[in-house]
């Protein structure tokens, strides 16, 4: 007799990168009835982006062996976002109707965090600007991008969300949620509320203390020392993951230690050049999104900030 599948996923945070889904996925997984992946971002359903099998299901259900009776079961990858149909396909064939959460933010403030981002994780030059990062960038074709070794290269193709949020509405129709960074940042305790409901738990048994801040991107002093903190943090996220709090005091002590403001300059001329780029993507997006009534949009995304810039 063939043995009953474990437990998986039934709700998940797919997008964006850089858009606040670190402190969402933290301040959810406080709530009693849901049950988080022993780490934020397990990554299973990528390889369909890449034209590559899955791996069994038996190790996509290891993430959740502590889940109890727990109701809701959690992860949040965000690069599954712009995994195209394919992914999102392998998502429904493993997770059935499972809820998706989708956080999306003005892609031009997007880009300058995943640009600094990547440079924190030593995964580009400290000493590239922007203007470089987007030129290697452009030169890479769609056949380049179905390769993993550039999604650190997808930062500005990643901000064109209507070529991608059709995949997740038509494949899940009422089961997707679209929030905005700038509602968690103005009102978190509203928006943590809102996810809440909707996965279909009490947001009165969330966190007291609220939205967690999580995953900022910061400078650092010495290369070699940030180099041994990633590989300390990534070897032990399931265990920095059930105990929060000693995370956040042992972040704190490293950013004293080895870290610094990692600014990056973009000049007004460059803003406005990323916003003409997405321009015609965010008219797009608007069009999508109220067509699936949500109608109060940010300002990046209504009408008049279009225009405005």
């Amino acid at each position: 007799m063939a043995a009953t599948p474990g437990p998986v996923a039934n709700a998940l945070i797919a997008g964006v990168n850089k858009a606040g889904t670190t402190s969402l996925f933290v301040t959810l997984a406080g709530h009693p009835a849901i049950a988080p992946a022993s780490v934020k971002e397990t990554r299973y359903f990528l390889p369909a982006r890449w034209d590559r099998p899955l791996d069994p299901r038996a190790v996509y259900e290891t993430y959740w062996t502590d889940a109890g009776d727990a109701p809701v079961r959690l992860e949040a990858t965000p690069s599954y976002f712009s995994g195209g149909p394919e992914l999102v396909g392998a998502v429904r064939s493993v997770c059935g109707d499972a809820k998706v959460l989708v956080v999306l933010r003005d892609p031009v403030a997007r880009l300058v965090s995943y640009f600094t981002y990547q440079q924190m994780r030593l995964r580009i030059p400290a000493t590239m600007t922007l203007s470089e990062y987007l030129v290697h960038a452009d030169s890479l074709s769609d056949a380049d991008f179905r390769h993993p070794a550039n999604e650190v290269w997808f930062g500005a193709r990643g901000g064109a969300y209507a070529d991608y949020l059709p995949d997740w509405t038509d494949e899940f129709g009422d089961g997707v949620q679209i929030l905005f960074f700038d509602d968690l940042v103005a009102r978190p305790a509203e928006t943590i509320a809102r996810a809440a409901t909707f996965l279909g738990v009490d947001p009165a048994r969330l966190p007291a203390d609220g939205l967690s801040s999580e995953n900022r991107t910061t400078g650092f002093r010495n290369p070699a020392l940030q180099r041994v903190a990633l590989g300390v943090n990534d070897r032990f996220e399931p265990f920095l993951r059930r105990h929060h709090g000693l995370k956040r005091r042992l972040r704190g002590a490293y950013l004293k230690l080895n870290g610094r403001p990692l600014p990056v300059e973009v000049t007004e001329a460059e803003r406005a050049a990323l916003r003409e780029r997405y321009r015609d993507a965010n008219d797009r997006l608007a069009a999508q999104l109220e067509a699936v009534g949500t109608t109060s949009l940010p300002a990046w995304l209504s009408t008049s900030g279009r225009r405005s810039g």
